[in-house]
């Protein structure tokens, strides 16, 4: 049978799993990237091939794509013979995707935690709103869907599994700290993408705390920390997908996650807040 795999999305993320697919195509087949504007997938096919990150000749195409459109991307599936897809797109297109997925039989991959636009910070546990709802559906189905394939969450989780089962004898709590020392020399820009970034701060912030779900404020809990590589790193208590994983599927009393921001991205991020709140008020 030939392989075939479908990414879809055009942003950062999509970028570096085009080109780690590139990189392997050897083994994964033909490459086919998906998303709103066909434009974008098209330069990172050339990306792709003006780096010569290709393994061995073969096919890199790009296609346009609404995928919250189910049929559509079903239908796209088909059409590449897609075995994988990975969503590489924004969280709210998710269930659209793995539905896609589900009717054709492709296996799916996502890096982050499904998003209903209208709703932040949701109920715990994450996973059980959405994804874990579906399980039925994808063993009747006989697809196999990996979530959250990223760093964090993705690499984490494997961390904290392989420190659970090989490390340690016991383990009474996880923090996962997520900073860096990097600059790209902007004034601003967010973690990751904006929208989800922003929603995070406006929400609940959910910890798993003495085996219970903690609800607290975001910004409310800093931890200052001197780490490896990149030294003194301020943090902040944050909920994140992983946490809503290793809570049911680890026996680990408490889990948390802090993400880091510095002090100029504090200054500027309040100085927004109050603008959008004195324009809406």
């Amino acid at each position: 049978m030939k392989k075939s795999i479908l990414i879809i999305g055009a942003g950062g993320v999509a970028h570096v799993v085009a080109h780690k697919c590139a990189q392997n195509n050897a083994v994964l087949g033909d490459i086919h990237i998906a998303s709103r504007t066909f434009a974008k997938c098209q330069a990172i096919v050339e990306s792709v091939f003006t780096k010569g990150n290709m393994q061995q000749p073969g096919l890199l195409k790009a296609h346009a794509l609404n995928a919250l459109d189910i049929e559509a991307t079903a239908a796209l599936i088909r059409q590449t013979g897609a075995q994988i897809v990975i969503q590489a797109g924004s969280s709210f297109l998710n269930m659209a995707v793995l539905s896609a997925c589900i009717a054709t039989g492709a296996a799916y991959i996502d890096t982050a935690i499904h998003e209903d636009p209208s709703k932040i910070c949701e109920a715990p546990p994450w996973y059980a709103n959405y994804e874990w709802k579906r399980r039925a559906e994808c063993e009747n189905a006989g697809v196999t869907a990996v979530l959250g394939c990223g760093f964090d969450p993705g690499v984490v989780n494997a961390y904290a599994k392989v420190a659970a089962d090989e490390l340690f004898s016991r383990i009474d709590s996880i923090d996962i700290i997520d900073t860096n020392a990097g600059s790209h020399g902007r004034y601003f820009a967010t973690n990751f993408d904006p929208e989800i970034n922003f929603r995070e701060f406006t929400g609940t912030v959910w910890s798993w705390q003495n085996r219970q779900w903690t609800a607290g404020k975001m910004f409310e809990t800093r931890q200052d920390w001197d780490l490896p590589v990149v030294g003194q790193q301020s943090t902040y208590l944050t909920g994140h997908d992983e946490l809503h994983s290793l809570s049911a599927l680890l026996d680990v009393p408490t889990i948390r996650f802090w993400m880091g921001f510095s002090d100029h991205y504090m200054s500027f991020l309040n100085r927004l807040f109050l603008q959008i709140r004195g324009r809406s008020g």
